[in-house]
């Protein structure tokens, strides 16, 4: 019979409800997820080469009352084989770990520090097409970083790569919105454009800002063909200065509507499926 631990005053419990704070997440160099979707994209970024050692799992939190398929077994299972600790606990205090209503019986947490890579660590996805990196301008808030991330996973992206001050990646609202691809993409963080635009010239990309006062629509424009740099601005100032100048080219999209603007997950996720259609113009 396992110990189960039943108090939520249990260190172990209390310092794991601590990750919902960004300072916390920093000292313990860990975050949680939880939900059988997101846990699974864990695993399968474990044995993705890709992704190789770059997914650490630490502890995996389980409830069986509150498995809802064998599934969720088998990820505890899978979690503890790459070297989480198993341990077990009430319905009650698996319940004060996740921010979910339905967490499915299982919260693992992961190490930072292995998960964020190097700029030049960025491999190549393919060897054959045209290649997508995503760059995030100083975003702000965590849904909109996550919703990029798992669309740049969609599409095929090399890489995210966030220029600081930037959201935390790890925060819960985030790991959510990314259903997983927080596990299935290199993500960078940088403060230095100088060698960011070094790089990207080393590897023949293009940089190409989104602006909404760009003369050409996405649609009018060829920027998108090739290889490419998306460079996406910050929620309220876009693409800060340092930015502009190492651009190629820049695009907007046109509104009909009386909005004042996109939003940035929207726009990104438009402008990335509208560089796959171009470049990948068969697939269905």
């Amino acid at each position: 019979m396992k110990d189960i631990i039943t108090s939520t005053s249990n260190p172990r419990i209390v310092e794991a409800r601590k990750l919902s704070q960004k300072k916390h997440r920093m000292q313990q160099n860990r975050f949680a997820a939880g939900g059988l979707q997101i846990l699974e994209m864990a695993i399968e970024g474990i044995a993705n080469p890709r992704m190789a050692g770059s997914i650490r799992p630490l502890d995996a939190f389980f409830c069986e009352d509150l498995f809802v398929s064998e599934m969720a077994s088998a990820i505890v299972g899978q979690l503890i084989a790459a070297g989480a600790n198993a341990i077990a606990v009430s319905q009650r205090v698996l319940e004060t770990l996740s921010d979910r209503e339905l967490c499915q019986g299982v919260v693992a947490t992961f190490a930072i520090d292995s998960l964020l890579r190097a700029l030049d660590s960025v491999e190549r996805k393919s060897a054959e097409h045209p290649r997508l990196v995503v760059v995030l301008d100083r975003l702000q808030y965590p849904g909109n970083a996550g919703t990029l991330i798992r669309t740049a996973d969609a599409v095929g992206a090399d890489a995210v790569i966030l220029i600081e001050p930037a959201v935390d990646t790890f925060a819960p609202q985030s790991i959510r919105a990314t259903m997983g691809s927080i596990f299935a993409i290199p993500i960078v963080r940088i403060t230095d454009i100088a060698k960011l635009d070094r790089w990207g010239k080393s590897q023949g990309f293009q940089w190409i800002g989104a602006e909404a006062s760009a003369h050409d629509t996405v649609w009018e424009s060829p920027a998108l063909h090739g290889s490419i740099g998306l460079i996406l601005g910050n929620e309220g100032e876009g693409l800060q200065q340092n930015l502009q100048q190492i651009v190629d080219a820049s695009v907007h999209l046109p509104q009909r509507g009386g909005a004042e603007s996109l939003n940035v997950s929207v726009a990104g996720g438009i402008l990335m499926y509208e560089w796959m259609r171009v470049n990948f113009p068969t697939m269905s």
